[in-house]
């Protein structure tokens, strides 16, 4: 199975497994050779990958960096009306949908009353 692990550049795998070998048959020179060669393949492995991460991580925060209060918000539905706004403000305008909205339904409630008094 080390052999395999091996041959599949599982090379953690295969030290795992080459060490419980050595472990039941400390005379295995097979097992012992098999574990230098995974450490090596291993070492090489981490060396090509800290050449790639290197390589990946040298382009972060190189790109434009917009000044600070510039950005838009994430949610922004292009209204100007929020930026002007104090922080009891939104309340307010809260409270002012609300109204607006009980305001209409009174009226259609009072227009469809005259239609039917109008009808009868």
């Amino acid at each position: 199975r080390a052999q395999a692990q091996f041959g599949l550049k599982s090379f953690l795998d295969c030290i795992a497994d080459c060490k419980k070998v050595v472990e039941l048959d400390p005379k295995n020179r097979d097992a012992r050779t098999l574990v230098k060669q995974a450490q090596e393949g291993q070492k090489d492995e981490d060396n090509k990958s800290k050449g790639l991460f290197a390589s990946m991580c040298k382009a972060l925060g190189k790109g434009p960096i917009p000044p600070p209060g510039k950005t838009k918000h994430i949610y922004d539905d292009g209204d100007d009306d929020d930026e002007n706004m104090k922080d009891g403000d939104a309340e307010q305008e809260d409270d002012k949908e609300v109204v607006t909205t009980k305001e209409k339904q009174k009226e259609r409630a009072e227009e469809e009353g005259n239609e039917r008094a109008a009808g009868a």
